[in-house]
């Protein structure tokens, strides 16, 4: 742990001393560290839920959470990854752990994964989801909401037994992990779900009807496909009612729960770098969108909030550039190519990307993220701009913005 200083307060810097994945799938070495931890798993299962897709995940967990609380706190939260701090990944009714409970409950699950022989094989990952459990036993959350890390079928949340899962999308990724085609990645995510629990699946689904069912009846898992909610989302963007609606079919599923009381609950919704404006004049807005299918319904969710003008893009270097850009670019006359210091494809990859989506825009190489920020206010000219194409730039993008250092974010 590190600490940066910022307004004369320390913030602590958390890394995880693990690498992402470990040593390959882990479900085995999971339950074991939980053993030694004396936390039970499978008990989160009866009176909590496992969130699955490829894109959506967190904010349906973000909104399920508080409808939760609303009714029978406390609700704790299990999400990845984070924009600032390590701590945002885990929430216990709205508030993220403190650094002195983090660092207690990391002390506890590096010593039990000593303890039982696991140290050099741990995924960090994995190492998070047991922080998660451990705080969540100890602070007795009545319910418990899991967004899945990658697929499912070897996923920690896997191991939580959840009678109740939602599948939020269908989107080509990690392919080389979990199937190339929709269909593959459907069945692999839905493997989260044990025999005999019920699953609710997005009607953004749909051309996986067939084989989502077929998968399903297979493994004695009740399928309900959910339509989007007629209630007001907190969250911008018309995607976001498909999302809402899977939280509510989710949160209902545990607890009866009103119209009124989940308009009530749904106002203490917090989910930051989804559709997020930062700035007012221009109008500035941010979104982690990192798949085509995931910045399409950005981009058209803050085209419903302003005319395209300024765009900052970018894209990780394990991503699909040419297909997140090409979803981006139309109808912007500025387009500003930055690579994120974490894990950015380079900014000239970006820009020639650009120039083919867009061969009207003047496209602009920045030579950092704070150099785009630089040039889009400067060609903004009150006008709107969006940054847009994936977490890490959001992420970088707002942490200077907020007079941040960048290189103070920590990621894995």
């Amino acid at each position: 742990m590190e600490s940066e200083f910022r307004d004369g307060a320390a913030m602590n810097i958390w890394r995880v001393p693990y690498p992402k994945f470990g040593a390959g799938p882990g479900l085995e070495r999971v339950k074991r560290i939980a053993a030694q931890l004396g936390v039970d798993l499978a008990g989160f299962g009866a009176q909590g839920a496992v969130i699955v897709g490829s894109n959506g995940k967190g904010s349906t967990a973000a909104m399920c959470a508080p409808l939760l609380q609303g009714v029978s706190a406390p609700v704790g939260l299990f999400t990845s990854p984070h924009l600032f701090a390590l701590n945002e990944r885990f929430r216990i009714d709205g508030e993220d752990i403190t650094d002195a409970e983090l660092d207690h409950h990391w002390r506890r699950v590096v010593e039990a994964a000593a303890i039982t022989g696991e140290s050099d094989k741990l995924g960090g990952f994995e190492f998070l989801f047991l922080i998660a459990a451990d705080w969540f036993a100890a602070r007795g959350c009545v319910h418990t909401i899991w967004e899945a890390g990658i697929g499912g079928r070897l996923d920690p949340v896997r191991l939580i037994e959840a009678r109740r899962l939602a599948l939020t999308s269908l989107d080509l990724e990690h392919t080389q992990l979990l199937g190339e085609t929709r269909a593959e990645i459907a069945r692999d995510k839905l493997d989260a779900a044990p025999s005999g629990a019920g699953v609710f699946v997005s009607d953004s689904c749909a051309n996986e009807h067939a084989s989502i069912e077929a998968h399903c009846a297979e493994r004695r898992v009740s399928v309900k496909w959910v339509n989007a909610s007629d209630l007001e989302a907190p969250l911008s963007g018309t995607h976001q009612r498909q999302n809402l609606a899977l939280a509510l079919a989710l949160a209902r599923d545990l607890h009866a729960i009103s119209d009124k009381q989940a308009r009530a609950a749904l106002f203490k919704t917090r989910w930051p770098g989804r559709l997020e404006i930062i700035n007012d004049d221009p109008l500035t807005v941010i979104d982690v969108g990192h798949t085509p299918d995931g910045v399409r319904a950005a981009r058209e969710g803050f085209l419903a909030m302003a005319a395209p003008a300024v765009l900052v893009c970018g894209a990780s270097h394990d991503k699909n550039a040419d297909q997140i850009v090409a979803a981006l670019a139309p109808g912007f006359s500025t387009i500003i190519c930055a690579a994120a210091r974490h894990k950015g494809a380079a900014a000239a990859q970006i820009a020639a990307c650009a120039q083919a989506a867009n061969r009207q825009a003047e496209t602009i190489i920045a030579e950092s993220v704070a150099d785009a920020r630089q040039l889009a206010f400067s060609k903004a000219l009150g006008r709107s701009i969006f940054v847009a194409g994936g977490l890490f730039l959001a992420a970088e993008f707002r942490a200077i913005h907020l007079g941040r250092d960048p290189a103070s974010l920590a990621f894995f």
